[in-house]
């Protein structure tokens, strides 16, 4: 969480007004994040500029911030990776400067709303789902009260990975993919938890490899490998790894 550098994303274009809420709800004195925008060098783009600098939330809407970040993580799947960063970092300069939780309680709000609405948004726009599910997992490895997983996250996540694994699911590459890269990041953070509901999901995925037609190599081998992974305690050995991503490589 406290990676220092810059990485650089390609997001698509905020307005000026956007700009300068994030800049105002991220830019401070001491060191955690600064959100510059500028342009790319074709038109439509921006490249968002992450630098550990400090927040100063006092000014700002942090509601409005809150939908900000989560209409862009549905837009962007590159942004959702690392929203939840950014969001850890608003909420602790909130919590430190000002003592209240406006942002997080904002935020959980819309993450609820989004959940209840899965279905339909899953239903609507595939990369959508993709980025919401990418969100929630990422804002659970980031978000932490007295230092552990926030538990009101534990079920919903359980239940966004659960409906990746299920068969219509499993036939798009995109989800498969998406739910292997989730379990890597917060696989055996979930599992202590809530390891029944593990066992659960890992009875639905070795159906799924072993049962189900019509399953593309790739989908199958990304299965076995987060099947194997998983049995190696959340470890990958050198000659898996070198075995499975010489195979996608391939």
């Amino acid at each position: 969480m406290g990676e220092t550098g810059k990485e650089e994303y390609k997001i698509q274009s905020f307005d000026s007004e956007t700009q300068k809420l994030l800049k105002t709800a991220l830019k401070g004195q001491q060191a955690f994040y600064e959100l510059l925008c500028h342009q790319a060098g074709h038109k439509g783009c921006w490249v968002l500029t992450v630098f550990l600098l400090s927040a100063d939330p006092s000014n700002v809407d942090l509601e409005k911030v809150a939908n900000i970040i989560v209409d862009q993580s549905l837009k962007d799947c590159v942004f959702s990776k690392e929203a939840g960063r950014i969001c850890y970092t608003i909420i602790q300069a909130e919590s430190k400067q000002v003592g209240q939780s406006v942002f997080r309680r904002s935020l959980l709000n819309r993450l609820q709303q989004e959940y209840k609405d899965r279905e339909e948004l899953r239903t609507r726009s595939l990369q959508a789902w993709i980025c919401f599910v990418t969100f929630i997992c990422n804002i659970f490895d980031y978000l932490r009260v007295n230092n552990m997983p926030m538990m009101a996250l534990v079920n919903p996540v359980y239940d966004c990975l659960f409906r990746l694994a299920q068969p219509d699911s499993l036939q798009k590459e995109e989800e498969v993919d998406c739910l292997v890269l989730q379990l890597h990041r917060i696989g055996e953070q979930l599992e202590k938890m809530n390891s029944q509901r593990m066992d659960e999901l890992f009875s639905l995925l070795r159906d799924g490899f072993l049962l189900q037609e019509g399953l593309s190599s790739l989908s199958q081998l990304l299965l076995l490998e987060i099947i194997e992974f998983r049995a190696a305690d959340w470890k990958m050995t050198d000659a898996a790894q070198k075995y499975y991503y010489s195979e996608v490589a391939d």
